[in-house]
């Protein structure tokens, strides 16, 4: 009822923050929809009652949305990915984290629908494969920002895309926790990602030192690097990796602890 109360006395609102607040429904959304049509960033972090339909509503009432926070929606499912993609396809900025119902049918709608994404966090969601990702990464040109960590199941077949450019203006990414992939990975983010800054690999036990030379070789940007847990990566490596990237700024490795904040 308090949305539903508040939506007419605020029409002209652009940026609303709903995070945690985990007593409203469905209703709640509609009630709002009926009235914001103007959002640009909507922000739903862990709303556990809200389903397809409410974030169906939001979404279709306001198609200008460029920043959408739906971590945590764990009722989301693709349906409801493929109907805000068909409404917001300006989406700049996308968190789909810890959504579990989410398959690859809805990477392909985002990657299809949303072509001008520069950030898209998919943390701890375990239903993505191979097929997901790489309509990923050759659709989605203007990618700053990934996050994939934890993605069980994708392999470094995932990544040959990103070989030939599809990615120039990637920054930031995460394969933490990724333990099917390996230097095969490494090899096409140094092909085609030249200017990453940060690289998350943590507890990727199938990489290499000679991965990390491959990235060293065309990764000249980096400046942040997460190796904890390469198992294949011996103690007496670890002094060969800091020369490779002369950027080099947070080396994560087993017995440090980095700054995080900084990354």
């Amino acid at each position: 009822r308090t949305l539903e109360e508040l939506s007419p006395c605020v029409p002209e609102l652009v940026n609303l923050n709903l995070n945690a607040c985990q007593e409203y429904s469905d209703t709640g959304l509609t009630a709002l929809s009926n009235n914001l049509t103007g959002l640009s960033e909507l922000s739903l972090y862990w709303n556990v009652k809200i389903t397809d339909e409410g974030i169906a509503a939001l979404t279709t009432a306001n198609t200008a949305l460029t920043r959408l926070r739906l971590s945590g929606c764990k009722h989301l499912t693709d349906e409801g990915v493929v109907r805000l993609t068909n409404s917001c396809t300006g989406l700049t900025d996308l968190d789909l984290t810890r959504c579990h119902q989410l398959s690859d049918a809805s990477l392909q709608a985002v990657a299809e629908k949303c072509t001008k994404l520069n950030s898209l966090l998919l943390y701890a969601c375990s239903g993505w494969k191979d097929k997901g990702i790489d309509a990923v990464c050759k659709n989605l040109q203007s990618m700053q920002v990934l996050d994939l960590c934890g993605s069980k199941d994708i392999t470094d077949k995932a990544f040959e895309a990103l070989s030939g450019g599809t990615m120039p203006k990637l920054r930031r990414l995460n394969l933490g926790w990724c333990p099917q992939l390996s230097d095969g990975s490494l090899k096409s983010i140094s092909a085609g990602c030249h200017e990453i800054e940060y690289l998350y690999l943590l507890g990727n036990k199938l990489m290499t030192l000679e991965g990390l030379i491959q990235v060293s070789q065309g990764c000249t940007k980096l400046c942040g690097l997460d190796i904890c847990g390469l198992c294949l990566i011996q103690d007496r490596s670890y002094d060969a990796i800091s020369p490779l990237f002369p950027s080099l700024t947070l080396l994560a490795k087993l017995g440090t602890a980095p700054n995080y904040d900084d990354y």
